[in-house]
């Protein structure tokens, strides 16, 4: 599966589980980063997307694609943000 679409399934998901709706239903690259710590040498990859709440208030969100195995959604709520591990597939 490709990233943009595994982004957009983990968006959807995580949004799903929070009784929110995806606007749109789309995610946007927003970064391609090479992270070079020793203990952790991979790529990420993060997508931005919008929500909303009760279908009035827009949010924003972010899902982070850590090449090769990790997978984590966060959602910007007024409360502040909800971080999701999921599995990466």
């Amino acid at each position: 599966m490709q990233g943009r679409q595994k982004a957009r399934r983990a968006a959807g998901e995580v949004c799903g589980n929070h009784g929110l709706q995806l606007l749109d239903d789309t995610v946007s690259l927003s970064s391609i980063v090479w992270n070079r710590a020793p203990s952790a040498r991979r790529i990420e990859v993060t997508y931005g997307f919008e929500f909303a709440i009760n279908g009035a208030r827009r949010r924003s969100g972010i899902v982070t694609i850590g090449f090769p195995a990790s997978l984590s959604v966060t959602l910007e709520l007024e409360e502040g943000s909800l971080f999701e591990n999921l599995q990466a597939s």
